[in-house]
């Protein structure tokens, strides 16, 4: 037992693997040509290698209101910002990146103030969008709709905010402020903000066309970045307090017109409501392809159909108990059936 606890300690305390993150750290600094721009990116990932050392230096926490004014650079983001009163940005060192939520009439929008300032501007941007969203009808709660509806939605819902911030980032840079495009540049993202970016340069009417809005939006479904949205909302379904998992009424079908909410944008068309080669509601945007989700939204489908049939037997045996016969008044009408007619 004690070889056993020995190399269960080995196994805990033993070094993480570093070579694929130097070769990564390597090609960030160096590029292939010529040296990249994304250093506030690779900055950051570097730093969360050592957020438990001590002695650190403090960040330089950037002010809101030099983030709102970058913001307001972009046309996009500019109208995201006008008509939000009662909408409150504030920082909170205790939310990982940002968050936004309702509380009663306010509107809130929290971020961490110890991340980059390209990053700040990419956070903010994003949740701007989804005050607009909400403020329009398009910020609808997923569980609301059975479990294949809700991953959908909640897939779309997070493109969608993604694609905003990239075309808002890309707009800052055209304006000259470059740092929200190349914090996208350097991380996981840069596959999306490359597609958008193609064809952007390729035609600059694609702006407004809908048609790079698109292309940014199809490309978020093509990685395996769907594992982690999925995983987040199953875990909500599987904890929501107002009884997920309990047989409830049916919630509402989901139709075409929510994507056509979910697509408007300020300033351009309505990239979900063009012609493309698969429908926003398509099948293709909702297979969950990994093996764990799927198993637990299984689960979850089958938990839901077997307490909705379990709840049907109970009503149709209460239906068939309440249905008394009065077997008295049974038995004297078959004995005066039997009973021979006088004269026979």
């Amino acid at each position: 037992m004690g070889k056993d606890f020995d190399r269960e300690s080995e196994s805990i305390t033993k070094k993480p693997e570093t070579r694929r993150f130097k070769d990564t750290s390597r090609r960030l600094r160096s590029g292939a040509e010529k040296p990249l721009k994304h250093r506030a990116s690779l900055d950051w990932r570097l730093d969360q290698r050592s957020v438990c050392d001590k002695g650190g230096a403090e960040a330089d926490i950037v002010s809101l209101e030099e983030l709102k004014s970058v913001i307001l650079k972009s046309r996009t983001g500019e109208a995201l910002l006008e008509g939000n009163n009662g909408l409150s940005v504030v920082y909170d060192q205790q939310s990982p990146a940002s968050q936004y939520y309702t509380r009663g009439e306010q509107r809130i929008i929290t971020l961490n103030p110890l991340r980059p300032k390209g990053d700040l501007i990419n956070l903010l941007a994003r949740e701007l969008r989804r005050d607009w969203q909400h403020r329009h009808g398009a910020l609808v709660n997923p569980l609301v709709y059975e479990p294949d509806e809700a991953i959908l939605i909640n897939r779309a819902q997070s493109a969608d905010v993604l694609m905003v911030g990239v075309k808002i980032a890309w707009e800052l840079k055209l304006a000259g402020e470059p740092e929200a495009w190349d914090f996208l540049t350097g991380s996981p993202l840069v596959d999306v903000t490359r597609t958008f970016e193609i064809k952007a340069q390729a035609d600059f009417r694609t702006l407004n066309n809908g048609e790079a809005s698109r292309a940014a939006y199809d490309k978020f479904f093509e990685d395996s970045r769907t594992k982690l949205h999925d995983k987040r909302i199953i875990h909500q379904m599987l904890l929501d307090e107002s009884g997920y998992m309990k047989t409830r009424e049916k919630g509402p079908k989901l139709s075409i017109d929510l994507f056509k909410r979910l697509g408007e944008i300020p300033h351009g068309r309505n990239y979900l409501a063009m012609k493309a080669k698969h429908a926003p509601n398509d099948l293709c945007y909702s297979t969950v392809e990994d093996r764990s989700n799927a198993n637990f939204l299984w689960f979850i489908k089958f938990e839901r159909s077997f307490l909705e049939k379990e709840l049907q037997m109970v009503r149709d045996s209460v239906k068939l108990s309440a249905e008394v016969v009065d077997f008295g008044k049974w038995s004297d009408k078959t004995k005066r059936a039997r009973q021979p007619e006088p004269g026979q």
